[in-house]
């Protein structure tokens, strides 16, 4: 049914595109014709200015090139075939500036005399010098998006604007996106990622919901195809125009709209494949063994002869425990990604569309992992009268996914690790994953029963998980569409009618509607997956199966009044409005254990331990919001912001608010000033200086990623034998909470230098946040133990710097190189409730947010060597504590040795300390491009430095203290006296902590990865039906330098700040190669 729905849709969003096309498409679109000098609109007293406009590749000028006065309309004239012009300009006029047809943008500021220099415009291969207008909050901006074979509009952003943006990809799954951190981290227990504004409609991404796959997160923005993108833009500064939402930063995302009178179809095709990622060096199955035998030497079992450690090859068992599995072969492959793309748009004075259709078809090198993902989206402008004009715009996107628990586990309590990712790893390469029985190993059927080869061994360890699953069966018995199986759709509606009272002042209303759907389906098979024991439920179950529905509404309506007028020299615009949001999110997930056959996946009643959690929430804001800029000459810009806003997540009696009309209301003011130095007359005859713009700026914003019942006092309902018996008291609302307030300075400047050769731009910010969000400890009579409220500030500092250069500018061959440095520190400046620290708990790393430090500090033991001789180890009379507080253990011959910081001898958490800091010192990307002719060469490095990496999962295969596969340094383990060796000894369950989080898990995350390369070429076609042929290869993530041991060194496994650094070995970005083809008609 869903299918004939998508398809109807297509049919309607094409049948609609002919109506608003002309009847005849004209030669070329509006952007390709010459353009024509305009009449004035207001007359001024002028000067004469003249000059000659050059291409930069050949020095020979330039005919029909347009030149025009920068900012004020009415004032232009063409060059002449030698490339002269000569132009009146008003007397205030202090720049001009200068385009041509496939040549950037170029401007000048003029001198008092009519000889002006001479202009450089240079082709539209190197990277633009100049945007329109004056960049007065020095924000960032990317386009042309047309080769890109990325799935989320995160992968580049990293690649484009790497030291604007710190961009971290999740992990190696098509599509999970990646979090993005701008101008350092300006919080700590809530969301610190920036807003995301599309078309003008705030989206509000949900990062606090978890899915119920590990590893996997329900990423809104991969719902967006980045082939439906024109523009990227970066807002670091001036960001008071969002309010309380806007501390982490804006980035800004527009959608494509028609340029052109001409109907035009552009087809895109490519497809590709990428290979399997780089993996972790485990034992092989004779090693494995000798592991597992000085392992169970170290249990409590008595039995001496094992069935796999029988050597003869007549033992019955010995075909069963003599083979070399090497797991990851039947995990992963080699796979097939294919994107799909059709856009039309076309239009007349009236009407105005832009209709796309995208598919994407992207297996996974982890097998059952894969997505598909169907766009479409149609945008248009209608002009109805002179006055009146409508902008609507509707998507649609649904994607689907075969989805398993990716990374190793959290821990072992909770059930047996199903991660064939994980399991490929740490299963015994001893076994095979297909049956034995009566002597013989089949070659076709899988091995679903469960692990026998330590049975008596462990026999008296109950509840102690220590059977693993087959992993070609969890991704055999696990696989259908009512198993693990993720959906996710989006619709969007947006209608924006505007009214033009005069060409000065307009009334516009921005509406949007936007539903996102999201249902999951989680399953644990029985054939293949061991029975395991259940710690919450206290018990052992066979399998378990889990659904999950949510869905989110999201209504905004915004209403804006904007004015523009210039008087002489001076121009001044203005806009404010009233911004409404009304959000809605309903979740309902169930779960129960043990549904008796892999042929009835199904949630019922009758599963044991059958239960159901859901939430209801919404919330909405108020803000009113006003925006003033003023421009004197060309030079002197001012831009003031203030922002008042209300939301339900606020309290009622919130600090620091403005009471009125029944609310509390935070006011965000912001101004930013720019000057433009080289239109000063005086400088504009500097030579090795075409342009120069200083700006600074201070802005106040806030963070208001509030609990939605923080401020509420609820019950909430009390279950007794799986029955709702009564309700209790949940929370004591906070009325005073507020939101985070963050208070930024930033300066900066862009420069171009050397005839517009050499692009400079630098910003340094240096922030505050204060009222950080923050659970608060309560008082035991109120019988709940804490609850949301502000406490705390930190401070950022640190900057942004790109340089891009033209190496080579000849008429058939150029080439620009460029360099981005990012650069950011943080130190909390105070805690809540006067602490002086707080600790959390993350996959057994301590995260240390301590006064005077940076945010998000890994704090351990450190490690000083291993023991070699029982002397050794009985000399420094080191011990921990035994289970019941009193005796004492000491560290033998083979454990770690561990450094006594207080020199008490014994082992504990007051010999912990600050071992790793996950920020990195800078980041940023190097970026190159090579044209000759036709054919042009695109090179994208990104790289992080300094930061570094807590190597969860790398502790967790040298633990040496489980049952489980273990990487090739545990070969190197100690195993005799005297031996000196890093690596410990294997002891069962590690009663001396030597695998306790310390610095042996941290490790340098440093990288510099060879982030794509692409090469296209354009063919020469203009014919009457084809108006354009390019052809592109791109090969991705082709080399990764760095000394980390993991298999990718950029990961992330959350979306919050707390937690970052810590890899759980979740699916590496691998090497891929595409090629494509776009058409154009």
């Amino acid at each position: 049914m869903k299918r004939y729905i998508i398809y109807g849709l297509s049919l309607i969003m094409f049948s609609a595109a002919p109506a608003f096309a002309q009847d005849e498409a004209d030669e070329d679109a509006p952007s390709a014709k010459r353009e024509q000098p305009a009449k004035p609109r207001k007359q001024y007293p002028t000067r004469v200015v003249k000059g000659r406009v050059l291409n930069a590749t050949t020095n020979n000028p330039i005919s029909g090139a347009m030149i025009r006065t920068a900012e004020v309309d009415g004032y232009s004239t063409l060059s002449h075939s030698d490339g002269t012009y000569e132009l009146k300009v008003p007397l205030f006029a202090t720049s001009l500036q200068v385009s041509a047809p496939d040549l950037n943008v170029a401007k000048i500021g003029l001198v008092r005399g009519e000889e002006q220099r001479d202009v450089l415009l240079y082709p539209e291969t190197f990277s633009k010098e100049y945007t329109d207008g004056t960049n007065v909050l020095a924000s960032e901006s990317t386009t042309d998006f047309r080769y890109s074979n990325a799935v989320t509009i995160e992968d580049e952003v990293q690649k484009r604007l790497g030291a604007d943006v710190r961009v971290i990809n999740r992990n190696g799954t098509s599509g999970i996106g990646g979090v993005m951190f701008m101008n350092g981290i300006n919080s700590l227990n809530i969301n610190a990622q920036p807003l995301i504004v599309v078309d003008g409609v705030i989206f509000d991404q949900q990062f606090g919901r978890t899915m119920l796959h590990e590893g996997f997160y329900n990423d809104i923005l991969s719902n967006i195809s980045p082939s439906d993108i024109e523009k990227v833009t970066v807002l670091r500064n001036g960001t008071a125009l969002y309010g309380a939402k806007g501390a982490n930063g804006v980035i800004l995302i527009e959608t494509r709209r028609n340029h052109s009178m001409a109907t035009r179809i552009t087809a895109s095709i490519s497809a590709g494949v990428t290979l399997e990622p780089k993996f972790i060096d485990v034992m092989n199955a004779s090693q494995f063994k000798s592991y597992a035998s000085d392992l169970l030497s170290t249990t409590n079992t008595t039995i001496t002869n094992f069935k796999f450690l029988n050597e003869d090859p007549n033992y019955y068992y010995y075909p069963q425990y003599h083979n070399d599995t090497d797991w990851k072969n039947l995990v992963y492959r080699t796979a097939i990604t294919q994107n799909y793309s059709i856009n039309v748009e076309g239009g007349d004075d009236v009407a105005n569309y832009n209709l796309s259709l995208g598919y994407i078809s992207n297996q996974s090198v982890l097998k059952n992992n894969g997505m598909d993902r169907l766009n479409i989206r149609f945008n248009t402008d209608i002009k109805l009268t002179n006055e009146f004009s409508v902008r609507f715009d509707a998507s649609f996107a649904n994607q689907t996914r075969n989805l398993r628990n990716d990374g190793a586990p959290a821990n072992y309590d909770e059930g047996t690790p199903t991660s064939t990712a994980f399991l490929a790893y740490a299963k015994s390469p001893m076994l095979s994953p297909y049956a034995y029985a009566n002597g013989i190993l089949s070659d076709s059927y899988l091995d679903i029963t469960d692990e026998s080869y330590l049975d008596e061994a462990l026999a008296e360890y109950p509840n102690y998980n220590y059977k693993l699953a087959n992993p070609v069966a969890v991704n055999e018995y696990g696989e259908a569409e009512n198993k693990n199986r993720f959906e996710n759709s989006m619709i969007n509606i947006t209608v924006t009618p505007k009214y033009q009272f005069n060409p000065h002042l307009s009334l516009s209303e921005h509406f949007s509607y936007n539903l996102v759907n999201t249902n999951e389906k989680f399953y644990i098979p029985v054939n293949g997956v061991p029975s395991y024991y259940v710690s919450s439920v206290n018990a052992v179950r066979e399998n378990e199966t889990r659904s999950l529905f949510s869905k989110q509404n999201s209504v905004m309506s915004d209403t804006r009044v904007d004015w523009s007028n210039s008087y002489g020299a001076h121009a001044v615009h203005v806009f404010g409005g009233a911004r409404i949001n009304w959000e809605s999110y309903t979740l309902n997930s169930q779960w129960g254990y043990n549904t008796g056959s892999d042929k009835t996946p199904f949630m019922s009643s009758a599963l044991l331990n059958a239960s159901t959690v859901g939430s209801n929430d919404s919330w909405n804001s108020v803000a009113w919001y006003a925006q003033a800029e003023y421009n004197y000459l060309q030079r002197y810009y001012l831009q003031a912001n203030l922002t008042a806003e209300a939301s339900s997540r606020f309290g009622a009696d919130a600090e620091n608010s403005l009471k009125a009309f029944d609310a509390a209301w935070g006011i965000f003011p912001g101004v930013q000033a720019s000057w433009v130095v080289s239109n000063e007359p005086w400088f504009a005859k500097v030579k090795g200086i075409d342009y120069l713009r200083l700006n600074v700026g201070y802005d106040v914003s806030g963070n208001d990623d509030i609990d939605y019942f923080a401020a509420r006092s609820y019950f909430s309902a009390v279950k007794f034998l799986d029955a709702i018996s009564g309700i209790s008291f949940e929370n004591i609302g906070n009325t005073r909470l507020q939101w985070e307030t963050t208070k930024r300075f930033n300066v900066g400047f862009e420069t171009n230098l050397i005839n517009n050769r050499l692009n400079l731009r630098f910003n340094y910010f240096n922030s505050k946040t204060d009222h950080l969000l923050t659970y608060q400890a309560l008082g035991f009579l109120t019988g709940i133990e804490k609850n949301w409220g502000n406490g705390g500030s930190l401070k950022n500092e640190g900057f942004d710097v790109t340089a891009v250069g033209k190496l080579v500018a000849m008429k058939s061959f150029q080439w620009e190189l460029g360099l981005s440095v990012g650069h950011y520190k943080n130190k909390i400046t105070s805690l809540a409730d006067d602490a002086t620290y707080f600790d959390s708990s993350v996959y057994g790393a301590t995260i240390r947010t301590e006064v005077g430090k940076p945010a998000n500090m890994f704090y351990g033991y450190v490690t000083d060597g291993v023991f070699s001789t029982s002397e050794e180890a009985a000399a420094a009379a080191l011990y921990v504590l035994g289970d019941n507080g009193v005796d004492k253990n000491y560290f033998g011959a083979g454990d770690m040795r561990f450094v006594d910081l207080n020199g008490d001898h014994k082992i504990d958490e007051h010999d912990r300390t600050f071992i790793g800091d996950p920020n990195p010192d800078i980041y940023g990307n190097i970026f190159t491009t090579l044209a000759y002719k036709r054919f042009r060469l695109d090179v994208n490095f990104n790289y992080s430095l300094g930061n570094d990496v807590y190597n969860y999962m790398r502790s967790q295969l040298e633990g040496g203290s489980r049952f489980m596969n273990q990487t090739t340094a545990l070969t190197r383990r100690w195993q005799t006296e005297g031996q000196v060796t890093a690596i410990p000894k294997a002891t069962f369950q590690d009663p001396m902590g030597n695998s306790r989080f310390s610095d042996r898990w941290i490790e340098d995350g440093s990288y510099l990865r060879l982030k794509t390369v692409t090469l296209s070429y354009r063919l020469p076609v203009n014919s009457t039906l084809l108006q354009g042929f390019e052809f592109w290869v791109q090969a991705n993530n082709l080399l990764t330098f760095s000394k980390y041991l993991g298999s990718d060194p950029e990961f992330s496994m959350t979306s919050n700040v707390i937690g970052q650094g810590i890899d759980l070995g979740q699916l590496p970005q691998s090497r891929s190669f595409v090629a494509g083809v776009k058409i154009n008609l």
